[in-house]
Formats: C-alpha cells, structure tokens, sequence
C-alpha cells in the first residue's frame, strides 16, 4: 500500500518543475490529484497518467480557485492534500519596478495561497486529516538585490503559513511550507540560458554547491503531507542545499 492511498489532493502550479514533480510522487504513493495551472498545453503532461484530471486556472481568481475545489469534491468525493506553489518572480530595484509587476507577484505568490487557502478549508476540515504546504523560498527568509517585490511576497507566505497552523490545527488541519533555494525549474531556466554567470554565481553560494532538482524539493513536501508528519505543523524547512545556514559572509568551499 501507497502512504498515499485514497487520498486527494490538489497542486496549483502544476505544469512543471516542483509543482508536476510532487504531483508524480503523489500519485506514486497512491493519492489522485487535481493538476491545476493556467498553461493549457504545458499541463498535458497529465494525459498520460491515471489518477490526475489537469484544471486550466489562475490562483488570483476567487472562481478558479472554487472551481478546483470543486473539481476534487466531484471526481474524487474529498480532499485531504493542498499543495500551493504557483509563483512568479519580477526582478527589479524598488525605484524602478512598476507597481502593476508589483501587484502581480504579491498577487501570484501570497494572495493565490490565501485564496486556495479559503476555497479548501471547509473540504480539508471534513478529511479529518488536512495537510497544506505552502511553496515560500529562501527569498522569504531575508533579503535579495533586485528582489525586494518576491521578498515582500515569499516573506508573507512564510508568516501566513505559521498563522494559518495556528488558526486551523484544532479543526484538524496542518499547514507547512517549504522554502527552496536555488530550483532548475521552469522559472529559473531562464537564469541558466541567458545568464549564466549568475547562475553559476547562485550555485557558488549553495553549500553543497549545486542547484537543487525539482524532485528534491518535492520529497520534503511529501513528508510534510503524509502521516508520517502527522504531528508536524506551523514549520517552515529550508530546501535551499545549506544556504540558510551561512551568515552570506564567505562563499562556501568548492566541492573537493
């Protein structure tokens, strides 16, 4: 038997990189998952897998995020695994960064989490065994250059997290979150192809010098969602190859 069997469980950002990648080893321990994403033709993935229905939506929408919801409680008949980790990041100095693009990363990143929040809580309250992970980053535990919009965005999601454990650990819900570090995922390939020297200036401050995969990152969030983790609630792991750990003071040693 799966650790997963007979559950369900939606996964927003799901078209590729850490939000497919816990979506597959979900499946793998035997939960059927609702794949949301607004990339149609990316999220095609899931025509090949059974046990996974694919929803075309966006996370700032009140009526997608309902329709989800929705969706599982149909195809499925409940809820027991929430997954939030659609993001998007906008790089730019505060004097310049206009504040639409602003608007879009707070939006994407921390209202989408409330608003998935909101729509599931009634389903995972009824589960009697809720589990929600939020996708923060590293990037919510302190500052970046250029960064400033993500860090304000990933920093709410962190404290959000804390107080939605508190709020809902006595209906029976948990809530967690994850902060990755450096991810080669869809959003940061563009880092790697037309910036290399920052990519590779990204690896050099990782303690184990090396960009995480995506499925490493979705390992820990899949602890965090079985029972495993049945005790765990209000934590928030860094997924970031040691960075968190260093003062950011020296760069760490080459591999030998």
């Amino acid at each position: 038997m799966g650790k997963h069997d007979g559950r369900v469980a939606i996964v927003t950002g799901a078209a590729s990189g850490i939000g497919r990648a816990i979506s597959e080893l979900l499946m793998q321990g035997g939960a059927s998952v609702v794949a949301q994403d607004m990339d149609a033709e990316a999220l095609t993935w899931t025509e090949d897998h059974r046990g996974v229905v694919a929803q075309v939506g966006d996370v700032t929408s009140v009526e997608d995020n309902a329709a989800m919801v929705d969706l599982a409680m149909k195809r499925f008949g409940r809820l027991d695994t929430l997954v939030l980790n659609a993001g998007v990041t906008m790089p730019g100095n505060i004097e310049t960064l206009p504040m639409d693009s602003f608007d879009q990363v707070l939006n994407v990143n921390l209202r989408g989490c409330v608003l998935g929040l909101k729509a599931a809580v009634p389903a995972l309250c009824s589960s009697g065994q809720g589990a929600v992970v939020m996708t923060a980053s590293v990037s919510g535990l302190g500052g970046d250059p250029g960064m400033w919009a993500y860090n304000a965005a990933k920093g709410g999601v962190v404290n959000l997290v804390r107080a939605a454990a508190v709020e809902l650990g006595h209906r029976g819900v948990r809530v967690n979150g994850v902060c990755p570090g450096p991810t080669r995922t869809g959003m940061t390939a563009v880092i790697e192809n037309a910036a290399p020297e920052a990519f590779e200036a990204l690896r050099r401050r990782v303690v184990l010098q090396r960009w995480a995969e995506p499925q490493e990152v979705a390992a820990v969030i899949d602890f965090l969602v079985s029972p495993a983790a049945s005790f765990v609630t209000g934590v928030l792991i860094p997924v970031d190859g040691g960075i968190s750990a260093s003062t950011g003071q020296f760069t760490p040693p080459e591999l030998a």
